[in-house]
Formats: C-alpha cells, sequence, structure tokens
C-alpha cells in the first residue's frame, strides 16, 4: 500500500513541478526513485525560474570536526557559481545558516527577510518518514584522535558570494511566508548536514515538504554527517550517497545543479568548480594530529573519469605525479596535494591537506614542577597598579583566567596559564636533565555553550628556547585539540628556559594555552 501511495505521490509530483510558470523555462534532469523497480530513474523535467527558490542550510565557516569543516568550503566554489547562475536565471535564493542567521543582523538581504509578515505554516502533507541507514561517527575524521563537539562557529563560509536580492532567514514560518508571497512551488535544498540540518532545521527540507512545496535536494551540493572507516573502504561520499538514495526512496527528487546548469550554458563548461577531497582533512591552521600513522583517502566525486594525482613533498600536483590509486598510509608530518586531471589537462581546483605525527609517548612527569619555582618575567617594566595590568603574566596551577587547567577534556593541577602572545623564564639548574610538559589550548570557554560563537579563535603555537635557541616547537593546535608533547634534554652547561606561548596567526584575545605538567626531569644519582 506504501508503494503505491509513495508512486502516486512522485507522479502528481512530476505532473507540477516546474510547470506553467510565469518565467522561461529549460530543460534539466532529475532523479527519482520507483517504486516498482527499485531503482533509481532519471526523467527529464522543464525548470520554471519564477515558480522555484534555493535553500542553502548551515554552510559554517567552521566545524568542530576539522574534515567536516574543509569539505564545507570544497563546496563554496561550485555552490557560487550554481548560485550565480540561478539568480541569472531569475531564482530566488534564501541563505538559512541556522544558528548563525543573526550574525547578519543589519545587512540588507537579512533584514529584507524578516520583515515579512509571517503566516504559519500549513501541514498539508504528513510528516515526511525517511529512513537514514548512514552510521554517524563522532566526526568526519575516522579512527583516531576524534574531534571533540564545540559550536564555535559564528557566520558562513567567508567565500560565499551573496546577491542583492538574495534573503536571510531561519524561521520556518517566514520562509513559507517569502515563497508563498511569490508564488514560488519548487524548492531546491543545499547544504550540510543532509541527514540533520539540510532534512531537520527550521524552514528545512521537512518542514516545506509538509507544507505542500516540491522539495527536490542538491546531488553535487550537499554532504551528510557520516562516518570515515578506511578498514572497509566507507567513504564520506559513500555516507552523503546513501543518504541522498534515502531521501529519494523517501519520495525527494534529486538533481546535480552543477551539471545542470552547465548543459544549459548557465555555467562554462570547462570551469573548474571542485575540489579533490582528503578523508581526514587537517589544514596547517588546524593540523590533523595522528598517533602513529593515518589512512588517507583522496575522492573526486562528481569529476567523471578523471584521475585523482597527489604529491608528498609540497610540490604543486601536475599531470605527472603520483597516481591515486588506493588510500594512502602516512606516518610521518607532511603536507599532501592533490588535483585531478583529464587527459593530462587538470579539470579540478589544487588542494591540500596537512598532517602531523605527535611526538612517540607521553612525556614523564617531572620531578620538579614549573608552579613550584619563581619565574622571570619576561618585561622590564617598573610594576605599578597601572602596567600590571597591561602585562600577561602567567598563573601558576591555574588558567590564565584563573580557572581550572583544562585541555581536551581533562583537569590538570599543575601547570601554567598563559594568553597568548606571552612568554616566561626559569633558571636551569646543574641537577636539570630534561624538560618535559604538555601543551595546549584552554578550553573553559567550553562551560559556556559549548564555546558558541567563540570556540573557533583559540590557537596557539608553543616555543621552548635555551639561552635564546629554539629547541623545540609545536604546530599550530586548536580548541580540544590533542596536546602537544615536550620532552627536551637540556645541555650542560644552560643557564635559561624560555616557554612561549604564541597565537596561530589571528592575535585574538582567547588564544589561551596551557603548558601542563610541566617541569624538570632531574639528574639520576
Amino acid at each position: 500500500m506504501r508503494n503505491k501511495q509513495l508512486t502516486m505521490l512522485i507522479v502528481a509530483w512530476m505532473s507540477c513541478v516546474f510547470a506553467h510558470g510565469q518565467g522561461k523555462t529549460f530543460p534539466v534532469t532529475i532523479q527519482t526513485y520507483d517504486v516498482v523497480t527499485e531503482k533509481i530513474i532519471p526523467q527529464q523535467i522543464d525548470l520554471n525560474p519564477a515558480k522555484t527558490a534555493i535553500i542553502v542550510i548551515d554552510m559554517w565557516n567552521y566545524h568542530w570536526c576539522m574534515t567536516c569543516s574543509e569539505r564545507v568550503a570544497a563546496m563554496v566554489p561550485r555552490m557560487n557559481a550554481v548560485l550565480d547562475a540561478a539568480r541569472r536565471t531569475g531564482i530566488q535564493i534564501i541563505w538559512n545558516p541556522s544558528d548563525v542567521v543573526t550574525m547578519y543582523s543589519g545587512h540588507p538581504s537579512y533584514e529584507k527577510g524578516i520583515a515579512v509578515e509571517s503566516r504559519k505554516t500549513p501541514e498539508i502533507r504528513k510528516e515526511l518518514t525517511v529512513n537514514f541507514t548512514a552510521k554517524m561517527g563522532a566526526c568526519l575524521c575516522g579512527p583516531g584522535l576524534a574531534c571533540r563537539i564545540n559550536y564555535g562557529h559564528d557566520a558562513m563560509h567567508p567565500d560565499f558570494v551573496i546577491g542583492e536580492n538574495d534573503l536571510f532567514s531561519a524561521s520556518t514560518d517566514d520562509i513559507y511566508t517569502i515563497l508563498s508571497d511569490r508564488g514560488v512551488t519548487d524548492v531546491i535544498y543545499m547544504g550540510v548536514a543532509t541527514n540533520i540540518c539540510v532534512f531537520g532545521k527550521p524552514g528545512a527540507l521537512s518542514y516545506l515538504w509538509t507544507a505542500g512545496f516540491n522539495c527536490l535536494l542538491a546531488l553535487d551540493l550537499n554532504d551528510a554527517f557520516t562516518h570515515y572507516d578506511p578498514a572497509t573502504g566507507y567513504t564520506l561520499d559513500k555516507g552523503t550517497e546513501e543518504t541522498d538514495e534515502n531521501l529519494m526512496k523517501a519520495g525527494i527528487p534529486c538533481i546535480n545543479m552543477g551539471d545542470e546548469f552547465r548543459k544549459s550554458g548557465w555555467i562554462k563548461s570547462d570551469a573548474q568548480l571542485d575540489y579533490v577531497r582528503f578523508a581526514p582533512w587537517g589544514k596547517t591552521s588546524r593540523p590533523y594530529l595522528m598517533e602513529e600513522q593515518a589512512t588517507v583517502t583522496l575522492t573526486a566525486p562528481w569529476l567523471d573519469e578523471a584521475e585523482i594525482r597527489y604529491t608528498a613533498d609540497g610540490s604543486e600536483p601536475m599531470a605527472k605525479s603520483s597516481l591515486y590509486t588506493q588510500p594512502l598510509v602516512i606516518n610521518q608530518t607532511q603536507t599532501l596535494r592533490a588535483a585531478a586531471f583529464r587527459k593530462g589537462k587538470q579539470v579540478s581546483l589544487p588542494s591540500e591537506a596537512y598532517y602531523v605525527r605527535l611526538p612517540s609517548g607521553l612525556p614523564p612527569q617531572p620531578d620538579i614542577y614549573l608552579d613550584d619555582l619563581p619565574y622571570i618575567p619576561n618585561d622590564y617594566i617598573p610594576h605599578s597598579k597601572y602596567t600590571e595590568a597591561c602585562l600577561w603574566h602567567p598563573q601558576k596551577g591555574k588558567s590564565f583566567e584563573e580557572k581550572p587547567l583544562r585541555v581536551r577534556n581533562t583537569t590538570y593541577s599543575h601547570g601554567m596559564g598563559f594568553r597568548a602572545p606571552s612568554s616566561v623564564q626559569y633558571e636551569i639548574k646543574p641537577e636539570y636533565e630534561r624538560f618535559v610538559a604538555l601543551a595546549g589550548v584552554d578550553e573553559n570557554i567550553l562551560e559556556q555553550h559549548l564555546g558558541r560563537f567563540l570556540a573557533m579563535h583559540s590557537s596557539v603555537v608553543f616555543k621552548l628556547f635555551i639561552d635564546g635557541k629554539q629547541v623545540a616547537e609545536s604546530p599550530a593546535i586548536g580548541i580540544s585539540q590533542e596536546p602537544w608533547r615536550f620532552d627536551v634534554p637540556i645541555p650542560k652547561g644552560s643557564r635559561r628556559i624560555n616557554l612561549v606561548c604564541m597565537d596561530a596567526g589571528s592575535r585574538h584575545m582567547l588564544d589561551y594555552g596551557n603548558w601542563i605538567d610541566a617541569g624538570f626531569v632531574t639528574i639520576r644519582r
């Protein structure tokens, strides 16, 4: 009975979608699920821009998962091209970044979006039921050191182009009113995470489908929150493909917007719109930290018959670079770069990923903790009440904000809390043999709404100097990442050691770093 009802629904949808509009139509191909043959079938229809809108969900500038962040960024060039083409055809664009929509207060597109006299969204259809079958992980990085949840995003990706007539809204009722007043009947959804946000956030697919709109999903411009399992060959692209098929089985047609606009001439046929994707995917500003090794998968899902070429020495990929044929196992700090080629011609944008191997093993606990020793401040200004407030002296046994020392969900009783950039020196005694410590970003900020709108800004680099010579350095460390491990021998005759907590390039006031369990291992006699 259900299959018969679903078939009737799709037939009814096909009879009215994109039809009899006031604008100029052009043919496109959509994909639907045939409940009789249990196959996905293509179907040509006419797109009517005057009756169509595109809603973009949650393309944020940051995600607690670094791989998720990079996959969002990788969609931006194609999405910009598609949205530009859509505007030129007359399709209405609505941005729905949900959690951060109010961050656009004062923007003309936001003010116009919230100025509508909204009407309650009707429930014309029963609730849309979708069986999402793709397993979800803690993050998209796969096995290894998982990213920990926070809500640090504070806007959409900065490279997005917002059109003059675009609108912002995160309200189901407001979006319903906007579309109804414009005579829109057909809504194409783009964004992340498909099985969570694109489907269920206010204003998202499930609500407008229930309200009677013909809802479609952009195959090439959505990304599901699933999992990466290199041991079984399950990739993030497979997870998204599985999620898209789940929606098609529930009666939601799909469309490849980039391909359709290329065929119709709205996007140049030779335009490079895609990056090769990595999993896991770190960058220099937020490296993927690994204990011993990582298995890296490269994909280019929207570049048919293209081959992926890559380099592991930091050089730009060329048509004669190494051919990617299977996942890469890396066991050292390195940069991977990749691009897709077709008959020797590059057909993708160049992309890169950065991986850092942690020093082997945790350092031992020190015999003498730094917080039990006097330090030498690295400033020479005579102290007064005024100057004291201007100087960023570290705190002993607590964070710079005088809270517990917290790094990656662990609280430590020994250490020093810094605000970057700052440093402090200690006198080295003859019996000091090694300096040992862990070092990471303080995460007390996560106590308030999991760091909402703020957590993305915390990142630091730790350095160690002995008598003016740098002897150790961490990569850029972000909030909730594994702390860096320091175990540094002290040369005989050394006089002073300087602990530095630097910002990682942003010079943000939330760059709080903790040297934890830091101190000296003494000579065993």
